[in-house]
């Protein structure tokens, strides 16, 4: 009866505790969300157009964090990509469409890629972990539609452009959720394409019955592959790379070829930084941020003082791997990724003015092949060749836009750790 009365009595001191737990976890989700927001207003250079491409970037990161505390990181990571996907998609489709051009003088406006990042990142924030603060909430949406304003202010998009990029990025964030109706009626659609496409395949199974089996056979390895136990792996690398030359269009002053060098060992130097889940002794997939850097050979002879992307092209990338584990403490591997590429662009057409800042440029992709050598069952180092392409289409503070592919390769080497 005393333990009855003493548990009758603390109970609710206990659940004070644990409500008050919450309550601080949620104000420092809060204040770090806050404050990080405004970090990123200091450290940048005071102007319109830096803010915007500042804010685009912190916001979906900022967002992406806050869900991987709670395990919805890589549910987050298929909703942007989705979106970036529909985004750059759009921009290609309309070519030179009236809606697609930009007020000053560019193309591949619509809709504003900036605004859908800012939004989307707002609109995740907003839900998942700022809901018990409306003054938090207004803050984030006020720094998501000064993005917008921004876009205009600059001339970078029209007020179409802009709402059809909020509109995207909140969509993208509410209505591509795995609890949402759209997305359960999308899934529904797909699998019953799916059913439709199967039957087509029994048909044709029937005379090809040995191509049939061999797919069932790589789809059951795969699945089985996915349901293994996963093993951790964080690796760092540096090496020499190298760039070919690419045609750079700038909207006013026209095309030009250019030649790139890497100075991979000049400050800041090359790097890169991946984690990868190894799913089997086969199969892994992972992340992975590449600082890759380019300086063009002669910028006065294509009419710039300053043409480079030297705090680098900064591509982000989600990779699949391949390796060949043997008796050997040899390990050949192979990896492919698609991802972003956000390059701090450094270009400054001659007599005019400097853009110096960080933005999100487009999509980029990498190839990789190499081998690690294990030094213990924790430690390997390894060596690789690295391939990187990557899109870009740069505002301008000086007007219009620059746009231009890169292409990089790089002998990396590395040390890595496993869990």
């Amino acid at each position: 009866m005393l333990i009855t009365f003493v548990g009758v009595k603390f109970a609710p001191v206990c659940l004070g505790r644990m409500m008050f737990g919450k309550i601080l976890r949620s104000l420092a989700m809060v204040h770090l969300v806050l404050g990080l927001i405004v970090a990123t207003l200091v450290m940048t250079e005071p102007s319109v157009r830096r803010y915007g491409d500042n804010l685009q970037i912190a916001l979906p990161l900022l967002a992406w964090g806050c869900s991987a505390t709670s395990g919805g990181g890589k549910e987050f990571a298929v909703r942007f990509v989705t979106m970036l996907g529909i985004t750059h998609g759009s921009k290609a489709i309309l070519g030179d469409a009236s809606l697609n051009l930009r007020p000053n003088g560019g193309d591949k406006g619509f809709p504003s890629g900036h605004t859908a990042a800012a939004a989307f990142g707002a609109s995740s924030l907003v839900h998942d972990c700022l809901r018990k603060n409306p003054v938090a909430q207004g803050i984030v949406l006020l720094s998501a539609a000064f993005v917008g304003g921004s876009r205009i202010e600059v001339r970078a998009h029209t007020i179409w452009q802009v709402l059809a990029g909020a509109l995207l990025g909140w969509g993208a964030d509410r209505l591509l959720r795995s609890d949402s109706a759209v997305r359960r009626r999308a899934v529904a659609g797909l699998k019953w394409t799916g059913n439709i496409f199967r039957r087509g395949l029994s048909l044709v199974a029937k005379a090809l019955r040995r191509v049939f089996l061999a797919g069932a056979a790589c789809v059951t390895f795969i699945l089985a592959a996915i349901s293994a136990r996963a093993e951790v792996e964080v690796s760092v690398y540096t090496g020499g790379q190298t760039a070919p030359h690419s045609t750079i269009v700038h909207s006013t002053l026209g095309e030009a070829t250019v030649g790139w060098l890497g100075k991979s060992f000049e400050m800041p130097p090359y790097w890169g930084l991946r984690a990868t889940s190894w799913r089997n002794d086969r199969f892994g997939y992972g992340l992975e941020v590449n600082h890759v850097k380019v300086y063009a050979d002669d910028p006065a002879a294509y009419g710039y003082d300053v043409l480079e992307m030297t705090d680098g092209l900064n591509i982000l990338s989600a990779n699949i791997w391949r390796r060949w584990q043997s008796d050997s403490r040899w390990t050949p591997y192979v990896g492919a990724g698609i991802g972003v590429a956000i390059p701090h662009v450094e270009v400054q057409p001659t007599g005019d003015v400097l853009t110096f800042g960080y933005q999100l440029t487009g999509p980029a992709a990498q190839l990789v092949a190499g081998a690690a050598w294990e030094i213990s069952a924790k430690w390997s180092v390894f060596g690789e060749y690295k391939g990187t392409w990557s899109s870009h289409v740069m505002d301008l503070d000086s007007g219009g836009t620059l746009k231009t592919d890169i292409i990089t390769n790089a002998v990396n080497i590395g040390l890595s750790y496993k869990f």
